[in-house]
Protein backbone atom coordinates (compact mmCIF):
# COMPACT_ATOMS: atom_id res chain seq x y z
CA UNK A 1 0.00 0.00 0.00
CA UNK A 2 1.26 3.58 -1.46
CA UNK A 3 1.89 6.28 1.65
CA UNK A 4 -0.53 9.11 0.91
CA UNK A 5 2.05 12.32 0.26
CA UNK A 6 1.67 15.14 2.43
CA UNK A 7 1.76 18.81 0.76
CA UNK A 8 4.23 21.30 2.11
CA UNK A 9 2.15 23.12 4.26
CA UNK A 10 1.37 19.75 6.03
CA UNK A 11 4.78 18.86 6.56
CA UNK A 12 5.70 22.35 7.89
CA UNK A 13 2.52 21.96 10.10
CA UNK A 14 3.78 18.54 11.32
CA UNK A 15 7.24 20.01 11.73
CA UNK A 16 5.72 22.87 13.65
CA UNK A 17 3.60 21.04 16.13
CA UNK A 18 5.83 18.29 16.83
CA UNK A 19 8.58 20.70 18.03
CA UNK A 20 11.03 19.14 15.61
CA UNK A 21 11.11 22.51 13.47
CA UNK A 22 13.65 25.05 13.90
CA UNK A 23 11.35 27.75 14.50
CA UNK A 24 9.36 26.02 16.90
CA UNK A 25 10.81 27.03 19.65
CA UNK A 26 10.77 30.93 18.07
CA UNK A 27 6.99 30.56 17.70
CA UNK A 28 5.97 28.26 20.99
CA UNK A 29 2.86 29.43 23.08
CA UNK A 30 1.50 31.65 19.90
CA UNK A 31 -0.82 31.21 16.80
CA UNK A 32 0.56 31.37 13.40
CA UNK A 33 -0.54 31.35 9.89
CA UNK A 34 1.35 28.65 7.92
CA UNK A 35 1.26 27.95 4.10
CA UNK A 36 3.92 26.28 2.04
CA UNK A 37 7.04 26.60 3.99
CA UNK A 38 6.38 30.12 5.13
CA UNK A 39 5.04 30.92 8.64
CA UNK A 40 3.80 34.08 9.98
CA UNK A 41 3.09 35.01 13.25
CA UNK A 42 -0.59 35.81 13.91
CA UNK A 43 -1.38 39.43 14.87
CA UNK A 44 -3.48 41.53 17.16
CA UNK A 45 -5.96 43.28 15.40
CA UNK A 46 -8.39 41.38 12.73
CA UNK A 47 -7.94 43.93 9.98
CA UNK A 48 -4.22 43.08 10.12
CA UNK A 49 -4.78 39.09 10.29
CA UNK A 50 -6.80 39.52 7.12
CA UNK A 51 -4.61 41.73 5.51
CA UNK A 52 -1.63 38.77 5.61
CA UNK A 53 -4.41 35.96 4.99
CA UNK A 54 -5.23 38.10 1.55
CA UNK A 55 -1.38 38.61 0.80
CA UNK A 56 -0.44 34.32 1.30
CA UNK A 57 -3.40 33.92 -0.26
CA UNK A 58 -2.35 35.71 -3.30
CA UNK A 59 1.41 34.88 -3.27
CA UNK A 60 0.91 30.91 -2.63
CA UNK A 61 -2.68 30.10 -4.19
CA UNK A 62 -4.57 28.86 -1.19
CA UNK A 63 -5.27 29.25 2.06
CA UNK A 64 -3.46 29.73 5.00
CA UNK A 65 -3.74 27.42 8.07
CA UNK A 66 -4.43 29.19 11.70
CA UNK A 67 -2.54 27.02 13.87
CA UNK A 68 -1.08 27.25 17.42
CA UNK A 69 2.38 26.08 18.40
CA UNK A 70 2.68 24.29 21.96
CA UNK A 71 5.18 24.93 24.00
CA UNK A 72 8.09 22.00 24.48
CA UNK A 73 7.76 20.05 27.47
CA UNK A 74 3.49 21.14 28.42
CA UNK A 75 0.54 19.41 28.59
CA UNK A 76 -2.63 20.63 26.89
CA UNK A 77 -6.36 19.63 27.32
CA UNK A 78 -8.62 20.89 24.24
CA UNK A 79 -12.19 21.25 25.84
CA UNK A 80 -15.67 22.10 24.27
CA UNK A 81 -17.17 25.00 24.80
Amino acid sequence: MRKKSLTLTQRTLSLLLTGRSPKARQYAGKHVLVVNDEIVPLRKRREDIWRDIEVLKRKYGEMPVVAFVPCPGLSYILCER
